[in-house]
């Protein structure tokens, strides 16, 4: 297995162990490994506005982002970017070293943090219009990036980015969901920050109408089921963001929370009084509300329950 290989495997491996807070960072001090450089950059956007969601440094200081942003208008390598989706930019293929080293990008931003070699690139997944740009740096003038390392870096950032969506939405899942459902992260204009690929097949086949590389806002309906057709939506408030889970109907969708909660009594074993004791309610009311379960749900006894639920 080669160095790459090996990288890419830990990259997957880590999505459940490693923290989603620190998993960026990890991820980049994991690609020193395979490529040298003293700092780094890796920031999300989405294409609909081109501005950025996040950004994660490496030996950088916190105010290194809002600086390179300032400055985009006269920023050689980021005019390329958008031009050359998925190659590795190497600024030294730009622009001559003589005029980079006198430009005014350089002396206002790359000088001050030491910067003397840069390599970025930018990934665009289509559908979802998220990007992903990660920029490494180096701070010895004399150590160019070679046509290998940037083929590694061109190999790696794929997989970067897909083990940092994955852990992402892994740490959002709901064990009561037991993976059925497909997840999305986005603003309030529907504007996707992560999104899982099913995510989007299930909403397409639903709305093939549906404005690509968003979510209707419409379906931002916050800590309420929404049903689209055969499917579920669910949104819930994340900070300034959604978390927003798709999935099928379940036979069990159509009851009340109260019958719910009378199902989740019967499938632990307990009795009428007890699921009564536990809902403070009367066992005749318990009685009752199974009578309703059954009647929705086309069943008649508590083992078809049993079985239904086997089958959810």
């Amino acid at each position: 297995m080669s160095e790459l290989d090996k990288f890419i495997s830990r990259l997957y491996r880590s999505t459940q162990d490693v923290n989603i807070e620190h998993f960026r960072e990890w991820a980049i001090k994991e690609l020193q490994a395979l490529i040298h450089f003293d700092a780094a950059i890796w920031s999300t956007g989405h294409f609909s506005t081109r501005t950025f969601h996040t950004h994660t440094t490496l030996n950088l200081p916190k105010t290194f982002s809002d600086s390179l942003l300032a400055n985009l208008s006269i920023n050689p390598i980021s005019r390329n970017l958008f031009n050359q989706v998925g190659k590795p930019i190497d600024m030294s293929d730009v622009i001559s070293d003589e005029l980079f080293y006198e430009s005014e990008i350089y002396n206002l931003v790359f000088r001050p943090n030491k910067i003397e070699r840069i390599l970025s690139s930018i990934d665009i997944a289509p559908r979802s219009g998220i990007y992903t740009l990660l920029s490494i740096y180096r701070n010895d003038r004399s150590s160019k990036f070679t046509s290998t390392e940037k083929q590694v870096y061109q190999k790696a950032l794929f997989h970067l980015k897909e083990a940092a969506s994955h852990a992402c939405l892994l740490s959002l899942k709901d064990k009561d969901d037991d993976n059925i459902a497909h997840y999305a992260i986005c603003d309030i204009y529907g504007v996707y920050h992560e999104v899982e690929p099913m995510f989007i097949d299930m909403l397409d086949d639903c709305l093939p109408n549906i404005e690509t590389q968003k979510l209707p806002p419409e379906l931002l309906v916050v800590n309420q089921k929404k049903q689209l057709g055969d499917l579920v939506i669910q949104s819930k408030s994340l900070g300034d963001l959604f978390r927003v889970s798709i999935r099928q109907v379940k036979p069990f969708d159509n009851l009340t929370q109260r019958e719910q909660e009378v199902v989740t009594g019967v499938t632990q074993g307990l009795s009428f009084k007890q699921i009564a004791k536990k809902l403070d309610r009367s066992p005749s009311t318990i009685s009752n509300h199974l009578y309703r379960i059954y009647q929705k749900l086309n069943i008649h006894n508590r083992s078809e329950l049993a079985d239904l639920i086997k089958q959810s």
